[in-house]
């Protein structure tokens, strides 16, 4: 395929962003200039990196000179200026990186996609853990997970046609919120629409996104996404697929409690008994909870049938591995 002029910047723009995101030091021009620009002259040089500097500060990323006691020009990015200002973009604001950045980081031509793939999740989760599930199976539904994208940057609601667990279809009005991935599936957070195409309050819910079968934008509309929302309130572990009938209690070694406690996110409560740390959680799969534990590091203390799953887990491992 024959890459245009805007291919190539596009390109360039995306390698410059992420060397300057990477970098430790300032950069000097003339290195600058040898890896992105090699066939410009130095006049043309500094034209096209002026250029490509305010696009960099259109995306977000503000270069500034720290000149060298010589003359030359050592670039680097103001960290106090640039990057997301929090811990997480907003979910429209996520969906609009994606749409933009999402070529280059299929791109098996692009020789940084990996690198892209692995800034851009920096700056956004949900953004990494939809690059992380990669194409959704089924043959339509990578259609109907572009629209959706669209329609949740545009803010705009979609009547949809959706097949639940049971295999019965649906048809439904919906509000995208955010999407958030767990292992190799996409899902989609939504509130439903009532009278007057307004949200009902209360009526998010998670929606797999390889299970709708058709989605219509409704461009009559619009919404806006409740300051309050976190999809971190959505994402469940992978134990916690499907209705949840009882609750697990594990014993964390000490070692182990701060990678547990990122894991976890919002899911269960942790407390501390006879000098101990204990972490609460509900569990709708006692094998897959039992596995995951395994994973974790950490040990099921009741109730029995996890416990007694934990166990065969552990024995199933221990004669695999001999």
């Amino acid at each position: 395929m024959e890459l245009t002029r805007d291919d190539e910047r596009a390109r360039r723009i995306c390698s410059l962003a992420l060397e300057f995101m990477n970098a430790s030091t300032p950069i000097a021009s003339s290195d600058i200039a040898r890896t992105h620009y090699p066939e410009l002259s130095p006049d043309s040089f500094r034209k096209a990196f002026s250029r490509d500097r305010e696009m960099l500060a259109a995306c977000g990323v503000i270069l500034t000179d720290r000149r060298a006691a010589s003359g030359e020009a050592l670039w680097e990015a103001d960290a106090a200026r640039s990057f997301a200002g929090g811990p997480e973009l907003a979910p429209a604001d996520a969906a609009a990186l994606e749409l933009a950045c999402r070529p280059l980081a299929d791109d098996p031509s692009f020789p940084l996609s990996d690198n892209l793939r692995f800034a851009l999740g920096k700056l956004a989760r949900v953004f990494s853990e939809s690059l992380a599930s990669g194409r959704v199976s089924g043959g339509s539904a990578p259609r109907q997970l572009a629209v959706l994208r669209r329609c949740l940057m545009d803010r705009t609601p979609v009547e949809a046609r959706y097949v639940n667990a049971r295999g019965a279809e649906s048809r439904r009005l919906l509000a995208p919120y955010a999407f958030f991935g767990l292992r190799d599936t996409l899902y989609l957070v939504a509130a439903e629409l009532g009278k007057n195409d307004e949200v009902e309050e209360g009526t998010e819910r998670t929606y797999r996104v390889d299970r709708f079968t058709s989605v219509t934008p409704l461009p009559t509309s619009s919404y806006d996404v409740p300051a309050d929302f976190s999809v971190d309130d959505f994402r469940r572990l992978p134990f916690q697929m499907g209705p949840c009938t009882a609750t697990a209690v594990f014993e964390l070694p000490a070692d182990r409690e701060e990678a547990v406690r990122t894991l976890a996110g919002v899911q269960g409560s942790f407390s501390l008994e006879d000098g101990a740390v204990m972490w609460s959680v509900p569990f709708s799969d006692a094998s897959a909870a039992a596995s995951w534990a395994v994973f974790a590091g950490i040990v099921p203390l009741d109730p029995p049938e996890l416990v007694s799953a934990w166990r065969a887990t552990l024995e199933g491992a221990i004669a695999n591995g001999r």
